[in-house]
């Protein structure tokens, strides 16, 4: 049954009260993987049911337990789900953690539950039939992968918004082949720099070896960061061009708003300090701090956008202090807070 659990704790991942789950019908339990699907919202009343319904049609050989976990939505978000979702788990934080941190509240869940897999999903994301059983074919197919991720399309839109994350020569995150008509898109199954955080799955081995998602990443890059340290620990990340899902994008920041802005220049320093080659990062993370502020923040200002000025200003403070806060991680095994 639902049963909204207030989290103490929340960003430690402590004190989880767990519900009931949903098993594979048909399939004997101890023969399919035990799967947690996991969904953080913030006031998300208006679109999760969506990507929840996906959730429950799926028809995966696997045992598949649903977990939202609300980040303190103050909208209809709690009355939702107990009237509409009675077989979701739902974890009620107190306050907005961001994404990394309310994702690590169901992913140390999962991994005291003993689960096999994690499924990463936005609240504004719809997965297509047959999305999760592809993704677990290509786990069973490919042990040499840690992450997968499928085709991410824009709602509505026969374009593509992400194929997984590639990292250009600043450091930053692109998503692949984003705004590519799906028909012009002719990519096979194979690896990728790292996935997107919006529809994706994790096996738990990985992340008992690595840690869960670093807590100094509010929301963006956090995905990045961990494919990132995967890869250093030997697991590849891999795409699977027939998982498909849409995505409602931008639909809890808002796309290109001022808070988008400023998260996404922070976390591009931050991760360039973490994961850069040393004299590169000594580059780059001044250069771009240098570059936001004398060159997009009098742009911003100049089109008459000060909100997106001052978003600007903000990253390049506010990430170069994270950044250079981050250089006694590079030695670390995993972030500090990050542990399983």
């Amino acid at each position: 049954m639902y049963r909204p659990t207030p989290v103490r704790g929340a960003a430690r991942g402590d004190a989880l009260i767990p519900t009931d789950s949903k098993a594979a019908h048909g399939v004997a339990q101890d023969q399919v993987p035990s799967v947690h699907a996991i969904v953080v919202t913030y006031r998300g009343a208006s679109w999760i049911s969506t990507c929840l319904r996906a959730l429950e049609t799926q028809t995966a050989r696997a045992r598949v337990e649903i977990v939202v976990v609300d980040n303190g939505s103050a909208d209809a978000t709690a009355t939702l789900l107990g009237r509409d979702f009675p077989g979701v788990t739902a974890l009620r934080l107190p306050r907005n953690e961001g994404y990394g941190r309310a994702n690590n509240v169901a992913l140390r869940r999962a991994l005291g539950a003993g689960a096999d897999f994690v499924a990463l999903v936005n609240d504004d994301v719809e997965v297509e039939p047959g999305w999760l059983q592809a993704l677990l074919d290509a786990a069973a197919a490919h042990p040499e992968a840690g992450l997968f991720c499928g085709t991410l399309l824009f709602r509505d839109d026969e374009r593509v918004n992400s194929t997984g994350i590639e990292i250009d020569a600043w450091g930053r995150a692109r998503d692949r082949d984003f705004g590519v008509p799906r028909d012009r898109v002719r990519r096979a199954d194979g690896p990728v720099t790292a996935v997107t955080g919006g529809a994706a799955l994790v096996r738990c081995e990985l992340l008992r070896r690595v840690g869960v998602f670093d807590p100094a990443y509010f929301a963006y890059y956090e995905d990045v960061d961990l494919s990132l340290r995967a890869a250093r620990n030997g697991s590849i990340c891999w795409y699977v061009p027939g998982a498909l899902a849409r995505h409602r994008f931008g639909a809890t920041v808002g796309s290109g708003s001022p808070l988008q802005r400023f998260l996404l220049g922070r976390g591009h320093l931050l991760t360039l300090a973490l994961h850069g080659r040393p004299l590169r990062a000594a580059a780059l993370v001044p250069l771009t701090a240098a570059y936001r502020v004398a060159v997009k923040v009098p742009l911003e200002l100049f089109r008459g956008r000060p909100a997106l000025a001052f978003a600007e200003l903000r990253a390049a403070i506010a990430g170069s202090a994270a950044a250079l806060a981050a250089l006694p991680a590079r030695s670390r095994k995993m972030p500090r807070g990050a542990e399983p």
